[in-house]
């Protein structure tokens, strides 16, 4: 029997104050002092004690200027740059006055134990003997995880005020490098509408437990996971942030998040990325246990391993440990509500969480001063095993050959030129005995690559960081692999009502960048230096084109193409795309090759393509005439047609996911230049000028979130549901009523339950790099070289071809032939893949409907797709 449920509509809730059912007094955070009078506590400037509101930025910005201008001999500030909302970011620079007056001479000295081919052993002990450690700490990237934000204020008080014995041993021994602020414009959103709406509520359902799409402040300004986005590098905070750790090369990096049950600190779980020395794991042990010494003198629960790995390169604690530091993320078990009810019915706080963190960030620092010495040795030595590495490493170097898409080899170049990588390009070509391509994982074979081609050499300080974003198969733990085999077999033998066992696969598992970007690149076996040093990314522009009496033509190489055509588009002008391959003053140009008449545009042609050519990085050939020499198509044929400028809407708000609208956010806005009207995905059908758009993009959701706001599935179920039919496809399922799989090992459980998972039921996979193929006839397709191309693909859909449509990316290698990169389970995974299909183009009256498998744009690092997307949207409405 349901308990009764009264309502009050009229009268008032009494509630228990805010923290009377806490355990325990609440926490002091003054109790390390003598404190110095001249240096105000954090309540001071805000007018409330820690955990009682949640900080405004600029609140807390006056409080930083507060301590430099009190504690000007402890503190310095410096600036990192500006977040897309404007607002700075800045850093504290906390030490003891003498280590303060040397900042410059304690770079340099980093600066010497990152290069240890000019750094003897003997030259790297005197600095570790003489130099102060650096610690950096960085707290709330994602923005409503606001006790790390809280946290840094108390740290900074208590670094810049106190005389304790311990913190003075601190300031003498550690540079604290403290960014109080990772995710300024997401901190904002959350802040602002926390304090709006919290009460202190702390049911699960509460209003203020719960934020709406439009605020969601884990992510930055462009809706980005700020910890998944070190290999894009997209975001200016991203790139400033990484500038600012890159100054201070930290043996020490600490992420501050929020919330788990419990707080969490290292030791981490399988899998740890093998591109990582054994040093790496011994130093998570050593602050483990000093974090846990400080939490037990409190009574405190802890977690370490658990859930949280170390395999991706993207988070900023695993980027940071390749850089040398020992990088590592604290969870802590409080906020961002004033009050959050555990499974067991107890009441965590807000302040509590604060306190975590503050407790945790002075016990890492305490750790970091007794072990100053070994760690700024092993700092040297991370680089210098990395060498020795190298040398007997079977890939030496990585090749890449930017062809006629300069411009995203170039961007690639330049991603890892920020992370201090070396990279030579070739003045003549270079033959290689052994060379493998990316893209066929087949074996080797000698071969000679172009002058101009780009080398990254893996014999250099930053070998360990070069690999782990560029080697095409990170390697899982061997130990680990057997471990999720072993659940998989048994998950298959259990009902389908069962309880399963949950995987260990934090995030991806697979993520090159020459795959991502779809490079043209090759891994070697044999090594040596060639060629001049790459100091920067930036493209030469192409001359302007002569004076065409006919047409301007030019090709769907780059990703400049399309920003060129949404300029001129933009601008009034009219263009056209050659479906086939056309023929132009005595040349063959490929099918996909963009074309502005004379005749169809305003004088003003001339010189706005003479303009923007070059400045978008895109060659234009001037045509002369229009008659095709040899060839049945030319520039007036019916062959090339008119193309209608892109008037985008996109599906935003409930139902769609903020990270998949972000990811097309950005692109739209910063890489196309285009605009697009975003409408929530519930108004869309009862738009009355819906006409009035010709491309209609819905970005990737929740099937149940999109099922509440339309009555259907994900997206592309959506275009599949019997209420639409605007697509054929469906999921790759077994039949109903297939029987269970009975081929699999192992004999745990021992009997296999009637409902278990059938042979052809996929099972889920954890972001994982697949080769597909390319329709090359198709249009969605022009402007590739290449008749294949990496695809990724996460979670447990694939999709059945299309029964009406134009299955234009789709997998049909053998079956040993389709996994270029990542996990995935042993005869299911690419057995069911085969046959499959990634993207769809199906005609519906007039239009027609395009459907992607998963996010060509995912994290921005993926740009290897795109091409089928803006093709979409530049070439789509114009049947």
């Amino acid at each position: 029997m349901r308990p009764l449920l009264t309502l009050l509509v009229w009268g008032s809730l009494v509630c228990p104050p805010a923290g009377s059912l806490a355990a325990q007094e609440p926490f002091d955070f003054y109790s390390r002092g003598p404190y110095r009078p001249a240096v105000p506590r954090p309540e001071a400037i805000t007018g409330y004690a820690a955990g009682e509101q949640q900080t405004m930025y600029a609140v807390m910005q006056h409080y930083l200027d507060t301590l430099v201008a009190t504690a000007s001999d402890r503190v310095r500030i410096e600036t990192w740059g500006r977040t897309t909302e404007y607002r700075p970011i800045r850093a504290l620079i906390i030490s003891d006055p003498a280590n303060l007056a040397k900042l410059d001479q304690v770079r340099a000295g980093m600066a010497e134990l990152a290069d240890p081919r000019k750094t003897s052993a003997a030259r790297a002990a005197t600095i570790a003997a003489q130099s102060p450690a650096v610690a950096v700490f960085q707290y709330s990237v994602h923005g409503d995880e606001p006790a790390g934000f809280e946290a840094a204020m108390q740290v900074a008080y208590q670094l810049a005020a106190s005389d304790e014995p311990q913190t003075l041993e601190i300031l003498k021994s550690v540079v604290v490098v403290l960014n109080p602020s990772a995710n300024p414009d997401g901190h904002e959103r959350f802040a602002a509408w926390y304090n709006s709406v919290g009460i202190g509520a702390d049911h699960p359902w509460s209003f203020e437990h719960n934020e709406p799409w439009s605020i969601t402040g884990r992510y930055s300004h462009y809706r980005f996971d700020m910890n998944r986005d070190l290999l894009a590098q997209s975001q200016p905070e991203v790139r400033a942030m990484m500038d600012g750790v890159l100054r201070w090369r930290p043996q020490v990096f600490v992420d501050h998040h929020s919330t788990t049950a419990t707080f969490f600190f290292p030791p981490v779980a399988q899998a740890v990325n093998l591109n990582l020395p054994p040093q790496t794991t011994k130093w998570f042990d050593t602050y483990g246990r000093g974090n846990a010494a400080a939490f037990d003198r409190h009574g405190w629960q802890y977690q370490v391993r658990g859930v949280f790995d170390f395999f991706y390169v993207g988070y900023w604690d695993e980027w940071s440990t390749f850089q040398g530091a020992s990088g590592m993320t604290y969870e802590t078990d409080g906020g961002p509500e004033f009050r959050l009810r555990r499974d067991d019915g107890s009441i965590s706080t807000f302040r509590d969480g604060i306190a975590h963190h503050f407790v945790a960030s002075l016990a890492t620092l305490e750790t970091t001063a007794k072990n100053r010495q070994s760690r700024l040795l092993d700092y040297y030595d991370f680089r210098r095993s990395a060498l020795a590495e190298a040398a007997t490493d079977r890939i030496k170097r990585v090749v890449i050959v930017p062809g006629n898409d300069p411009q995203s080899a170039a961007h690639v170049v330049g991603l890892l030129l920020h992370n201090g990588v070396e990279v030579t390009r070739l003045r003549q070509p270079l033959t290689s005995r052994l060379a493998h391509n990316y893209l066929s994982r087949g074996a080797g074979s000698p071969r000679t690559f172009p002058a101009g081609s780009y080398v990254i050499d893996l014999n250099q300080p930053q070998s360990r960081v070069a690999k782990g974003v560029l080697e095409p198969d990170a390697e899982l733990q061997r130990s680990f692999v057997e471990r999720e085999l072993a659940k998989f077999h048994r998950n298959r033998r259990r009902g389908e009502d069962a309880d399963k066992e949950d995987y260990g696969f934090y995030d991806i598992t697979a993520w090159s960048l020459p795959l991502s970007f779809n490079l043209d690149a090759y891994w070697t076996e044999d090594a040596g230096s060639v060629g001049d040093a790459v100091t920067d990314s930036i493209v030469p522009p192409p001359p302007a084109p002569g004076h065409a009496a006919s047409a301007y033509l030019f090709l769907n190489d780059r990703p400049g193409a399309a920003r060129l055509v949404l300029a001129l588009e933009g601008e009034g002008f009219k263009l056209s795309a050659s479906r086939a391959p056309v023929r132009a003053d005595g040349r063959t140009y490929p099918r996909g090759a963009f074309i502005a008449r004379i005749q169809r545009n305003p004088a003003a042609l001339h010189e706005r393509i003479a303009a923007l050519g070059p400045a978008l990085g895109v060659p234009v050939t001037a045509v002369q005439t229009a008659f095709p020499d040899s060839a049945e198509v030319g520039i007036g044929s019916d062959e090339v047609g008119g193309l209608h400028a892109p008037k985008i809407l996109v599906a935003a708000g409930d139902g769609i996911s903020e990270t998949s609208y972000g990811w097309l956010w950005y692109f739209l806005t910063r890489e196309l230049n285009a605009s697009f009207t975003p409408v929530p995905l519930r108004a869309i059908g009862r738009m009355s000028d819906l006409s009035s758009f010709n491309v209609l993009i819905i970005p990737d959701g929740s099937s149940d979130r999109m099922r509440r706001e339309l009555g259907y599935g994900g997206a592309g179920a959506l275009a599949a549901t019997k209420d639409l039919e605007l697509s054929s496809v469906a999921s790759v399922a077994p039949d109903s009523g297939a029987s269970p799989d009975t081929t699999m090992p192992g004999n745990e459980p021992p009997l296999i339950s009637k409902t278990g998972a059938p042979r052809d039921r996929l099972e889920w996979i954890p972001g994982v790099i697949f080769r597909a193929t390319l329709d090359t006839t198709h249009w969605l397709t022009v402007g590739y070289e290449r008749d294949r191309i990496p695809v990724f693909i996460d979670g447990d859909t694939f999709w059945k071809p299309s029964k009406s449509g134009a299955n234009a990316v789709s997998f049909t290698d053998p079956v040993d032939s389709l996994v270029l990169s990542g996990f995935t389970w042993p005869d299911n995974t690419a057995r069911l893949l085969k046959g499959s299909t990634w993207a769809v183009v199906e005609n519906q009256g007039n239009g027609r409907v395009v459907l992607f498998l998963s996010d060509p744009l995912f994290r921005a690092f993926w740009r290897g797709p795109a091409k089928l997307l803006t093709n979409a949207i530049l070439i789509g409405p114009n049947r």
